[in-house]
C-alpha cells in the first residue's frame, strides 16, 4: 500500500494503517483510546514527524493519528450523542 504523501517515506506508521485510523467499526471507547495512545507514542519517535504534520495540514479531511495528534473527521466526537436541552 502506497503512502498518501512521498514525504512520509520511512514513517513508522507505514503498513500499520488500521492502528492509526480514527475509528474502527465495533471498537469500544476504551479499546479505541488505548489503540490511539499507542499510535501517538509510535509517532512521537518517527523520523518524518515534521513532514507528517505538514501533510496533515494539507489534507482536506485528515482523520486518525497524524504527527502524534488525533485528527477527527467526526465533528460530533464519539460515544452516545448528547440530548438537546428542553425548550
Amino acid at each position: 500500500m502506497a503512502l498518501i504523501d512521498p514525504r512520509l517515506h520511512g514513517a513508522r506508521c507505514a503498513g500499520r494503517a488500521p492502528m492509526f485510523d480514527d475509528e474502527i467499526l465495533g471498537e469500544t471507547n476504551e479499546d479505541r483510546s488505548a489503540r490511539l495512545a499507542a499510535a501517538a507514542r509510535i509517532c512521537r519517535g518517527c523520523p518524518v514527524l515534521s513532514a507528517c504534520r505538514a501533510a496533515a495540514h494539507e489534507q482536506d479531511h485528515p482523520a486518525g493519528i497524524w504527527a502524534a495528534k488525533l485528527r477527527n473527521r467526526n465533528p460530533q466526537g464519539y460515544g452516545r450523542p448528547t440530548k438537546e436541552p428542553a425548550a
